[in-house]
């Protein structure tokens, strides 16, 4: 007998925590795959893929388009540009503009990384089709909610329930 998982038994006062586990037991094989396989750093994967698709964005469009700030896509983009992934340059029409696109290097890694992708996909559809089909419409639920009031709001309103 397996002994009962105590952050299930706590219900929803540990949902973010169990998210964050859930995510760790995802994510942890995903970033072996892609170092080991690959030497490539899974924080880099969206950019890398946003930068194939779009040939090349300022940094603040990039921030934009994946939903982080201007520092993350910076972040990131030093350290692919230091493994010779990515290239910067000031835009011609605004020279406070840094563009962002792929070196040669960098789209040939693109493909390789759109190949384990798809075994990553693979996996994860496997895993939601045996164990929560409608996990990600509820996941998209909770993102639109978030959206709509986000959890401080929540939190506030929780702070002092109405009256009956």
């Amino acid at each position: 007998m397996t002994d009962p998982d105590f952050l299930q038994d706590l219900g929803v006062s540990a949902l973010g925590t169990r998210l964050r586990r859930l995510f760790e037991m995802l994510n942890g094989p995903v970033f072996d795959a892609y170092r080991c396989e690959l030497g490539f750093e899974q924080r880099w994967f969206a950019l890398t893929l946003l930068l194939a698709e779009r040939r090349e964005l300022g940094v603040q469009q990039a921030a934009d388009a994946l939903g982080t700030s201007h520092v993350a896509v910076l972040q990131v983009a030093k350290a692919m540009e230091t493994r010779g992934l990515l290239k910067r340059r000031k835009s011609s029409a605004d020279r406070r503009v840094v563009l962002l696109a792929l070196t040669s290097t960098g789209c040939d890694m693109a493909k390789q990384v759109r190949s384990l992708s798809q075994r990553v996909d693979a996996a994860a559809s496997a895993l939601l089709a045996e164990a929560a089909p409608q996990f990600l419409a509820g996941l998209t639920g909770l993102e639109d909610a978030l959206r709509a009031a986000p959890f401080d709001q929540r939190l506030d309103a929780a702070r002092d329930p109405p009256e009956d």
